[in-house]
C-alpha cells in the first residue's frame, strides 16, 4: 500500500511538472511573437503574421498545387496555429542592436535544439516541448546576423518531421 501511495505522489508530480512546462512553452513562444510585434513600429523592421485564416488560406492554395514537397509539409503543418516572420537585416543598426539583445535573453538554450554555423552565419533553432515526447508547442528559427526570425506556433510532430526529413535525404 506504502509502494502505491509513493507512486501516485510520484506520479502527481510528474504531472504538474508537465503541466508548467506547457505553460511556459506556450509564454515562450508568445513572447518572441509579442516581442517582433512591438519592433515592428520601427522603420524596415518587418513582420508578417499569418494566423489560422491566413494559414488555411496557405492550406487551401497548397492543396490545389502540383507541388508535391509542399504538400508532403501540408501534413506536418496540420496543427500549426500560426506562423509569425521577422526581417530586420535593413533596419538602423542600433534597432537591431536592441532587439537581438532582448531576444537573447527570451531564446534561452534549454530549449535550444539545432545550432548550425556556415560561413560566420549562425542560425539557431529552438524547440518548445509540449508535454508528449513527439511534440513541441514552438518552433522558433533564429538567424540574427541576416537579421531574421522565424516563429511557428502550434502542435508538431517531432517523429513526422524527422521521418519528412529522412525520406528527403535518400
Amino acid at each position: 500500500m506504502r509502494n502505491s501511495i509513493i507512486t501516485l505522489l510520484v506520479f502527481m508530480v510528474t504531472l504538474s511538472g508537465a503541466a508548467s512546462v506547457n505553460a511556459s512553452a506556450y509564454d515562450y513562444g508568445k513572447r518572441v511573437t509579442s516581442l517582433m510585434k512591438e519592433f515592428s513600429m520601427n522603420q524596415d523592421f518587418q513582420v508578417v503574421n499569418l494566423g489560422k485564416f491566413g494559414l488555411s488560406i496557405l492550406k487551401t492554395v497548397i492543396r490545389h498545387s502540383d507541388d508535391k514537397d509542399a504538400l508532403e509539409l501540408l501534413d506536418l503543418m496540420k496543427d500549426v496555429k500560426q506562423v509569425s516572420i521577422a526581417s530586420f537585416d535593413d533596419c538602423d543598426p542600433e534597432v537591431k542592436s536592441r532587439f537581438s539583445s532582448r531576444l537573447s535573453k527570451i531564446l534561452v538554450n534549454d530549449y535550444l535544439l539545432v545550432e548550425a554555423k556556415d560561413s560566420g552565419e549562425r542560425v539557431r533553432i529552438y524547440a518548445i516541448p509540449a508535454g508528449e515526447r513527439a511534440d513541441i508547442s514552438d518552433l522558433i528559427i533564429s538567424a540574427p546576423s541576416s537579421g531574421a526570425l522565424i516563429c511557428i506556433r502550434g502542435r508538431i510532430n517531432i517523429q513526422d518531421v524527422a521521418n519528412y526529413l529522412e525520406s528527403k535525404s535518400k
